[in-house]
């Protein structure tokens, strides 16, 4: 188990980040993108949304361009 403390218990946190932000930036960016009529909203929740907070800021500024 000495892999999972490695590097200061990075695996961890960066599991932890996936685990807390992935469905929740996913599910916003999926259910945005569906409203906003963009193409393939599901792709766009599951890419984006394992970005994290830059997937969010990536899906707004998308979402601002297109207006």
């Amino acid at each position: 188990m000495e892999f999972l403390s490695a590097y200061n218990g990075v695996l961890i946190r960066y599991g932890l980040y996936l685990l807390i932000f992935w469905p929740t930036v996913g599910y916003y960016v999926y259910k945005k993108s569906k409203e906003q009529g963009l193409s393939r909203p599901q792709v766009r929740g599951v890419v984006l949304g394992f970005l994290g907070i830059p997937g969010l800021l990536i899906h707004l500024w998308y979402a601002q361009s297109q207006n």
